[in-house]
């Protein structure tokens, strides 16, 4: 890229995976803004080009500005997976994975096309690796021996040579055949008239197809919203979430720079998934995290037993499965145990981990502490390399009361009942800490009262304290001071002032987001500097050269999904029991049309519910009798009717 900075380059930024759910690292798809595809790790580029006359390139889709590009996920093909289609002055092209190891591509000519496009394949890509190797078969083009490339109906001409060399942009030297062992081959495959021309990529015979493979990546609730981005948005979540699964694992971001599953991002992912109803999923992802108690990038840590646990009650109360409450209790009751044993001890408690450890972290001697002694009734748990003191305990405190739920589920009383005790000493604790300097810590601001509750203990002295926090961060303008890195957090203090009665602070933050997406149209969002906790495995990669940071990231997204499913429905305590709160989050102006929410799923119930003429309906279905409560937007004394279904 120095020695021909004159030439095409992938654009090396808000790449996505296009892949199916489960399948491997090395076989994920790679998409980048401009329709440029590499379809696996360290395989090759494949993109458009817009020609002249005389078969020059006057656009590429690695090089035209993001401003003349749109994005969206569609429905395409048969399959599960989402297609990507992209809309540019010169052309549309959508993408979609058949299934592992086979690739589609229809291109059709825009509204302000130039004589002719060409598909061009070559070395870089969003993905790409050496092409050493193009032979002209017939109708088909062989990349390197294992890869094939067809186009309908037959091209106008395909040129195939080196790139590099004076002209290689337009020549038109129609070899059968090119080898070269530094591995910049190319081939240029002119499309022929108005029409839309389809190219077919298949790769190396597969093996097995993933377990995961069939599984849906749209959401299994339905939405009739009056804003059609924020349905666009949620259900692209979900999608990347799904398609980010590697076998039977979740990935912290993008599977190449996240070789491992990691289970606090984990955590959130697996209970992301079962909130938007994608339970037998959820299922099937819930085995490591109820069968294994330590993993990820920078080995035990002291907050992992009780994300496990929240979110593995996350998928049981949707499930309301008895039989996979009675598997999962012996799991909880051990990861339970690990809390009650922090939170009592008078000395440093050190775990095994599984899984690999990030490169520059693997000399830390503390990698398998996952906490210190006691202190003040709290548990010291290592997260993250220190010990934030207030994330850790709102953590522990969720975990042992949802542990109590599963408990009283099947029967396990007198275990409820010890787990709720500790829970409440705590709870204690944790509100005398809030005063302490230890509340300066950011991460005190991501599950304080979502998800844990334990906030509610003292609701002034935290509303205070994340006032103080949202002047610190936030502009008059509601943006933010200074760049974003850890992008999750800020969704998740989002999530704090919808259930703290804020929506409109929630919805600034999404606004915000949806303003500075990192692959415009498909809702995708970055983590840190640069790549953050990298393997190295990009380095070896003719592709993403010099990543700006680390997505797309599945913990943000979790995070955006979560709270978008909240500011739909979500179940709130109650004096008399749960209630359900329907739109804590939708903006006033909705309430102009009708709208509503079908299956979506809640510890209360799966539950349906419409807005029209003034009048809230609502069932729920599969679970008790909650109240129900109205958020903001509508009216005061608006006309509600509930009806409660076994079915």
């Amino acid at each position: 890229m120095r020695a021909r900075p004159d030439d095409p380059w992938p654009r090396g930024e808000g790449h996505v995976i296009l892949a199916v759910p489960g399948s491997r690292e090395e076989d994920k798809g790679y998409h980048e803004p401009g329709g440029s595809l590499s379809p696996g790790v360290g395989t090759f580029g494949v993109s458009v080009w817009a020609l002249d006359r005389e078969g020059r390139p006057v656009a590429t889709g690695e090089g035209m500005p993001l401003g003349d590009i749109v994005q969206r996920f569609v429905r395409a093909g048969s399959g599960n997976v989402p297609g990507i289609e992209t809309v540019t002055p010169h052309f549309r092209a959508c993408w979609t994975v058949e299934r592992r190891g086979r690739w589609r591509l229809a291109v059709t000519p825009g509204t302000s096309a130039p004589p002719r496009l060409a598909i061009v394949v070559r070395s870089p890509g969003p993905a790409g690796g050496p092409v050493t190797s193009l032979v002209r078969d017939g109708r088909r083009l062989v990349v390197n021996g294992r890869w094939s490339v067809t186009v309908t109906p037959d091209p106008l001409a395909v040129a195939v040579g080196e790139e590099g060399r004076e002209g290689w942009t337009h020549e038109r030297a129609e070899a059968l055949r090119w080898d070269g062992d530094a591995g910049w081959g190319y081939a240029r495959i002119e499309l022929g008239g108005r029409h839309e021309s389809v190219v077919e990529i298949a790769g190396p015979a597969p093996d097995p197809e993933p377990e995961l493979a069939g599984a849906p990546c749209r959401p299994v609730l339905r939405l009739d919203l009056p804003d059609a981005q924020f349905t666009a948005c949620l259900e692209a979540q979900v999608a990347h979430l799904m398609m980010g699964l590697v076998g039977r694992e979740t990935r912290p971001g993008d599977p190449t720079n996240y070789p491992l599953p990691w289970l606090r991002d984990g955590a959130h992912v697996l209970a992301a998934l079962a909130g938007a109803g994608m339970l037998e999923s959820a299922k099937v992802l819930a085995e490591k995290f109820a069968s294994d108690d330590f993993f990820g990038g920078f080995g035990a840590e002291g907050d992992s037993p009780g994300l496990a646990i929240w979110a593995l009650d996350e998928v049981s109360v949707r499930l309301r499965d008895q039989g996979f409450d009675r598997w999962l209790l012996p799991h909880v009751r051990r990861k339970a145990g690990w809390i009650v044993e922090m939170a009592h001890s008078l000395e440093t408690i050190n775990m095994p981990f599984s899984g690999p450890i990030v490169p520059l972290h693997r000399e830390r001697p503390d990698l398998d502490v996952i906490a210190q002694p006691t202190r003040d009734g709290l548990v010291v748990g290592r997260m993250d390399n220190h010990y934030p003191l207030l994330f850790v305990n709102a953590v522990c405190y969720t975990a042992l009361n949802r542990a109590a739920r599963l408990a009283d589920r099947v029967g396990e009383g007198a275990d409820a009942n010890r787990w709720r005790q500790e829970a409440g000493g705590i709870m204690n604790a944790w509100a005398r800490c809030l005063d302490t300097d230890e509340a300066r810590n950011e991460r005190t601001y991501i599950f304080s009262l979502w998800p844990s509750g334990v906030a509610a203990r003292v609701p002034a002295p935290f509303r205070r304290r994340l006032e103080e926090r949202w002047d610190q961060v936030r502009t008059r303008e509601l943006g933010f001071v200074g760049p974003r890195l850890w992008t999750y957090f800020d969704f998740a203090e989002a999530h704090q002032w919808l259930f703290l009665g804020e929506p409109d602070r929630a919805r600034s933050t999404l606004r915000w987001y949806l303003d500075h997406q990192t692959s415009p149209g498909l809702f995708t969002w970055w983590e840190g500097d640069g790549e953050e906790n990298t393997f190295h495995r990009w380095e070896d990669v003719r592709g993403w050269v010099t990543p700006k940071h680390v997505t797309p990231h599945y913990w943000t997204a979790a995070q955006a999904l979560a709270l978008q499913l909240d500011m739909l429905v979500h179940v709130a305590p109650g004096a008399q029991g749960p209630v359900l709160v329907i739109g804590a989050g939708v903006p006033s102006e909705w309430r102009e049309r009708a709208h509503g929410v079908e299956r979506l799923p809640t510890a209360a119930g799966d539950v349906d519910w419409r807005w029209e003429s003034g009048r809230m309906r609502v069932r729920v279905r599969r679970g008790g009798k909650p109240a129900v409560r109205l958020g903001p937007a509508y009216p005061a004394g608006a006309k509600v009717e509930v009806e409660y279904t076994e079915s």
